[in-house]
């Protein structure tokens, strides 16, 4: 079953750690001004949207432990993963909707200053991280399907080796006696032939043979 599985796992995995690589890169070049000058602040993913980092570390946990368990531990982690994903992708949308909300902490945290004015742009890196987010949903629904199919081949492979033990419990037996139906047969013949001399002798002394004594 592992060997089934391995493709969907290490593709999950692969997705969770893009996922959180991406919270390592500049997301909002924020340009603020203060009283002696503009201070420009570079706000990374993981200070603009800490839940994409944890969400990213949870699904590739989940990817991990997936290899030591069966096909109920797979399919739990499955829709983890998938969770994971979506919450991912909403708290990436919610930077991008309000990069100013995202970067004012760590801009704030840099300067001291926090106030309405500044130029807040967003890079590339929030969309990335999006796909990156959807594409370990997709994952999650991929484990979750593969283990169910994967119960179902291991039950037609029992069910399949069950009537296979019959049928062969069948042949042995009928190897073993093969002439059991024969004899039965030849029994039942002399029985009847036994019964007909009687009849006869019976008939021949006079007596009545439908008297029973």
């Amino acid at each position: 079953m592992l060997r089934r599985t391995a493709p969907a796992v290490l593709v999950t995995l692969l997705c969770a750690l893009a996922l959180f690589a991406t919270t390592t890169a500049t997301w909002i070049h924020a340009d603020v001004p203060t009283s002696l000058q503009s201070v420009t602040v570079d706000v990374p993913g993981a200070d603009a949207a800490p839940a994409v980092t944890a969400l990213g570390l949870v699904a590739a946990v989940a990817a991990v432990a997936s290899t030591l368990g069966g096909r109920v531990l797979r399919m739990i982690v499955g829709a983890v993963v998938a969770l994971a994903g979506v919450g991912a992708v909403l708290a990436v949308l919610a930077v991008t909707g309000d990069s100013r909300a995202a970067a004012q902490p760590t801009v704030g945290a840099q300067t001291g200053v926090i106030n309405d004015g500044g130029d807040y742009a967003l890079t590339g890196w929030p969309w990335v991280a999006v796909t990156a987010a959807m594409l370990l949903a997709l994952c999650g629904v991929w484990l979750a399907v593969v283990a169910r199919h994967a119960r179902r081949r291991n039950a037609q492979r029992y069910d399949r080796a069950a009537v296979a033990g019959s049928v062969g419990t069948a042949a042995t037996t009928a190897a073993m006696h093969p002439r059991g139906g024969e004899a039965s047969a030849r029994e039942t013949q002399a029985a009847e032939h036994a019964d007909d001399i009687d009849t006869w002798d019976a008939l021949t002394r006079g007596d009545d043979p439908t008297q029973t004594d």
